[in-house]
């Protein structure tokens, strides 16, 4: 099982959704096209893909998005699961929350409200107890508690760029190869 954090979700919903990272904010090279190449090799693989209620929420209230229309789609899929904040996740959360009140640095060395940073642990506490072999998000945060707990965390930047075909008058445009897991541009595949 793997898990995303909004801004994966964001990708897939929202074609014109543009990523950005690092404090220059310096756009993710083919963003979409590494998403959805990633999405085909978790398809391809028959694994389930759990989206973290926290981080569904994150997507949902992003403005003018269709929120039963987005449901619809979530919740119609076999392959995808919403994962809720319980009482597993909660212990999860709550041992974590003492070690780091325990070292004297409840926010781990990171910048940000208290609010966000319960947040973000929520993500990842979902995550761990749902079995999620890595976590992928592009979330300073989310990134260093995730990795912080065990949990392997990939961020867009790290996911390998689609193959691309070059014509000799044309612009590169991503293709599908037979075995490449490479998507055609369009709609995110089926799960």
């Amino acid at each position: 099982m793997v898990a995303f954090d909004n801004t994966i979700l964001s990708l897939l919903l929202f074609p014109d959704a543009v990523l950005q990272e690092g404090p220059d904010a310096t756009p993710v090279e083919r963003a979409r096209d590494r998403v959805l190449a990633m999405v085909q090799e978790v398809a391809d693989g028959g694994e389930q893909v759990l989206m973290p209620a926290p981080a569904l929420a994150e997507v949902l209230a992003t403005p003018d998005c269709d929120i039963d229309g987005i449901l619809r789609v979530l919740q119609g899929s076999a392959h995808i699961r919403i994962g809720d904040f319980d009482k597993r996740a909660a212990v999860e959360l709550a041992v974590r929350l003492r070690a780091a009140f325990a070292e004297g640095d409840v926010r781990e060395g990171q910048r940000t409200t208290k609010a966000k940073m319960k947040f973000d642990r929520q993500i990842v506490a979902i995550a761990l107890t749902n079995g999620a072999r890595i976590l992928y998000s592009d979330d300073e945060g989310v990134k260093k508690f995730g990795e912080g707990s065990g949990l392997k965390v990939k961020r867009t930047s790290e996911l390998p760029l689609p193959a691309i075909q070059q014509g000799l008058f044309e612009s590169g445009v991503p293709v599908q190869t037979e075995g490449s897991g490479s998507p055609d541009v369009g709609p995110p595949p089926e799960f």
